[in-house]
């Protein structure tokens, strides 16, 4: 009995052993393919252009933070150092700007009888800084089935899409009925069956705008900041920024590290300009047309420094009217810009920067002890909100199912009897072998008398 005690002991510690291992060996695997799942979307986001931006970021930021020479490094750079100077902050005067691409959808609801029209609006929200901007309307119109649109004749009428009021209307804040039915009309045509079609619609237009940014010049080494104002008694706050209008892009200006004024003229001096471009609305710049730097007489860009043009300074110089010179960036440059706004945060491309340095003369000052100028930025460019779909299902046509039904009617059957052979045969039309050819309306007729004449019935 000891003895079957003992055995029976050791065969159930063995059986617990076994389910144990069992256990750990299940949950081995399962955090083994946790693992290789976590590796493999760990590689994929690494591989991507964001991943590689972000270690980038990261390791840039563990060398330099943790470095001992770094801090000494920087302190060697003295002036040359410029920091964040381009990025510069603007004044907003409004909560709700621009205009908001919301929805494009059938006017006529989900499902339309084929043949119909569909109409389809352009629901746009209307806020603060819209003066008659002339949209340029696009509708795209494809089987669901598709990857492309480039179908829409299988679906509608050829020369049938039009667009109300207008295909550029013009959009303003102070006149609601500028935006508030803005469609795209299109014939569909009949179809002998249900098809569930995709319809796209965008909206862009091009925009031109300026801004500028009042500097002040000074000698005086002494008195700088706030201390240069009390001084010469004027009523300036700093930092003095360029001024936000509600555009689409939200263009600033700046001349020091915290647009700190005034721009002292002298030896060891490092004189700058920057320009930010950053996207204020609910769509993106797709291209920049233009953009012209015009600086006051006795302001120019330092060739030798900046090196210019080049993709951070693109500007060349261009026109000088005595009073100002306008430095044009070149197209080479400008073409090279990415995309920037809605949509490209994938990129890290939400804005774009600019940055000069310059050379400031004497004759600027105008034999005073400080003097104040502006420096203007004109831009002009191409924006684009981001598509809208919808999805619409279009019903066969009743008249297409007539027509089919017409047809089947239409088609005859002949009981012809062969010459050669005297066989009877079921055919849909009468050939010269045929001796006789009675027609029927049926092929069930045709095969009865067919029955009879061969007298199996």
């Amino acid at each position: 009995m000891a003895e079957e005690k003992v055995i029976d002991t050791e065969r159930e510690i063995y059986q617990q052993r076994k389910w144990h291992g069992r256990k750990n060996t299940f949950v081995s695997v399962i955090l083994i393919l946790v693992l290789v799942i976590l590796g493999f979307y760990g590689y994929s986001w690494a591989s991507s252009d964001i991943g590689k931006q972000k270690i980038s970021s990261f390791w840039s930021s563990v060398t330099t933070t943790y470095n001992p020479f770094y801090f000494y490094g920087e302190q060697l750079k003295g002036a040359q150092t410029f920091g964040n100077i381009w990025a510069t902050s603007s004044n907003a005067t409004a909560e709700k700007i621009g205009i908001k691409f919301q929805t494009f959808e059938s006017v006529g609801g989900k499902i339309i009888p084929s043949g119909a029209t569909l109409a389809l609006k352009y629901k746009l929200d209307v806020g603060a800084g819209v003066d008659d901007i002339p949209l340029k309307l696009q509708c795209d119109i494809k089987e669901d089935k598709d990857k492309d649109y480039n179908t829409e004749h299988v679906i509608i009428e050829e020369g049938s899409k039009t667009f109300l009021p207008l295909a550029e209307p013009k959009v303003s804040t102070e006149n609601p009925l500028s935006y508030s039915n803005i469609l795209c009309q299109v014939s569909t045509k009949e179809l002998s069956s249900d098809k569930v079609i995709n319809a796209r619609g965008i909206v862009k237009f091009p925009f031109k705008q300026r801004n500028s940014l009042k500097v002040y010049f000074t000698k005086d080494t002494v008195n700088v900041g706030n201390k240069f104002f009390t001084k010469e008694g004027l009523k300036e706050k700093l930092p003095i920024l360029s001024k936000y209008n509600n555009e689409p892009v939200e263009l600033g200006i700046g001349v020091s590290d915290e647009n700190i004024q005034p721009v002292i003229i002298g030896e060891n001096q490092y004189p700058a300009v920057g320009v930010s471009l950053k996207n204020r609305w609910d769509g993106r710049v797709t291209k920049i047309n233009t953009m012209d730097l015009i600086l006051p007489e006795g302001v120019k860009i330092s060739k030798e420094r900046t090196k210019n043009p080049n993709i951070l300074c693109p500007f060349d110089e261009g026109m000088s009217t005595g009073k100002y010179t306008k430095y044009s960036a070149k197209e080479d440059y400008l073409s090279q810009i990415s995309e920037f706004g809605k949509g490209t945060e994938q990129t890290l491309e939400t804005y774009q920067r600019f940055f000069c340095w310059l050379e400031i003369s004497d004759t600027v000052l105008g034999n005073k002890p400080y003097n104040d100028k502006e420096y203007h930025v004109d831009i002009s460019y191409d924006y684009e909100f981001s598509p809208k779909t919808t999805a619409v299902t279009l019903k066969k046509s009743v008249s297409g199912e007539e027509e089919t039904t017409t047809e089947t009617k239409k088609t005859n059957y002949y009981l012809c009897k062969e010459k050669t052979t005297g066989q009877y045969n079921c055919v849909t039309s009468c050939a010269a072998s045929c001796e006789t050819c009675e027609s029927y309306d049926t092929q069930q007729e045709c095969e009865n008398n067919k029955q009879i004449y061969q007298g199996t019935i």
